[in-house]
């Protein structure tokens, strides 16, 4: 049954979007006839993320918390090799993008384990695409979210770190997205997907009775000044915000929540050397009767980031960043903070170091000291990274 209904929502959102297109389509063919054809064979992509982190609270432990990915001190460390092996679709015909990768990037998005949803951590991307005449088009498979300023991969980012907004957001998805052409500098994309939240017990594969709803709309200025994003989702899944559930079950029950996910970003480009860019997240989680020991909660991030474009070679990034999470559970709640300045560069077209520092900050004992104990209201770090990409 849910597979029918799937295809079905899958189907009319499909027509409904090629219609959208069809309005479109003589500027979309005219801008298409001025434009050199897209490369359509099968093509490849990569990259090797690496760095080396030193934590000047704890000197004497191996990871640090309130990181998302970059959480090893003292350890030169493998964050992410990928490799991408894509075909563009033409209009009419069907193409396909496959994300390979390892490293700690992979372990976490795959929730960290060997089983479950972590026997496709290796795979952190596959979908297959249509494309429609017009510039519309359907991708089915697993993608990334489209919630959050920052994307996986942290070249694509201005810092090597991601912010305390980025925790709160889910990694990827597994369904079906529906994306519209430019219609004045508006594009839209829905979304039917397995699971809101990717957890070790689901994304991929679960068994969850509903589809979650994912809706984008993207606006972007023709002039270049800057761009809005607006994204929204919601479900049942088995993903709490507080408990950080991941296992599908609290006390021998299965976890059933309602889960909602706003995210709201703008980028504005004053100058051709200056990037502006501001984050929102809100998560709203609300768990059923039949889920002893979990509360509703809300949770909201907030990130301001800033980069400067000091020479073709050069540039300096700067982030600041929070989250703040509210339940009856959590006593105090914690308001962690950070800020983090990144200085950039190019030592050749394809290649990218990274000098960051990073202060963290809580309004309770959240980082742990020397001897490992939760004593610590701050935490500084320094980074040296690299990013070679092929």
């Amino acid at each position: 049954m849910r597979n029918n209904q799937h295809s079905s929502t899958a189907a009319a959102l499909a027509a409904a979007f090629v219609a959208l297109g069809t309005v479109a389509g003589t500027a979309a063919r005219a801008d298409d006839a001025a434009a050199p054809a897209p490369n359509t064979k099968i093509q490849t992509s990569g990259l090797l993320d690496g760095y080396y982190l030193y934590q000047f609270n704890n000197p004497k432990t191996a990871t640090i918390t309130g990181r998302t990915y970059d959480f090893r001190h003292n350890t030169p460390t493998l964050a992410l090799a990928e490799l991408n092996v894509f075909k563009t679709a033409q209009p009419g015909g069907f193409g396909f993008k496959t994300t390979l990768g390892a490293g700690d990037i992979a372990d976490i998005n795959g929730g960290g384990s060997a089983v479950y949803e972590g026997r496709y951590k290796a795979m952190l991307q596959a979908y297959g695409t249509y494309s429609f005449e017009g510039g519309a088009g359907l991708d089915f498979g697993k993608f990334y979210t489209p919630f959050g300023y920052e994307v996986t991969e942290s070249n694509a980012n201005m810092n090597e770190s991601h912010s305390l907004a980025f925790a709160l957001v889910p990694f990827y998805h597994t369904g079906v997205r529906v994306y519209t052409p430019n219609i004045h500098g508006f594009t839209g994309t829905a979304y039917l997907v397995r699971s809101l939240f990717n957890t070790v017990t689901a994304g991929v594969a679960d068994d969850n009775k509903d589809l979650a709803y994912i809706l984008s709309l993207n606006y972007t200025d023709p002039k270049g000044k800057f761009v809005v994003i607006e994204s929204i989702g919601g479900g049942k899944d088995k993903y709490n915000l507080v408990a950080g559930d991941t296992s599908g079950q609290v006390g021998g029950n299965d976890v059933n929540n309602k889960n909602l996910v706003s995210d709201t970003d703008v980028i504005i480009t004053p100058t051709a050397t200056q990037t502006i860019g501001l984050n929102y997240s809100y998560v709203k989680t609300d768990p059923d009767s039949a889920s002893p020991g979990l509360a509703k909660a809300t949770g909201q991030g907030y990130a301001v980031y800033y980069k400067q474009v000091l020479s073709p070679k050069n540039s300096l990034a700067l982030r600041y960043s929070s989250n703040d999470i509210k339940s009856d559970l959590l006593s105090p709640k914690p308001r962690p903070w950070e800020a983090t300045a990144t200085y950039e560069m190019k030592t050749a077209p394809n290649f990218t170091t990274r000098l960051e520092y990073r202060h963290d900050g809580s309004n309770v004992n959240s980082f742990v000291d020397s001897d490992g104990n939760a004593t610590k209201k701050s935490d500084d770090t320094l980074t040296v990274a690299g990013l070679f990409t092929f």
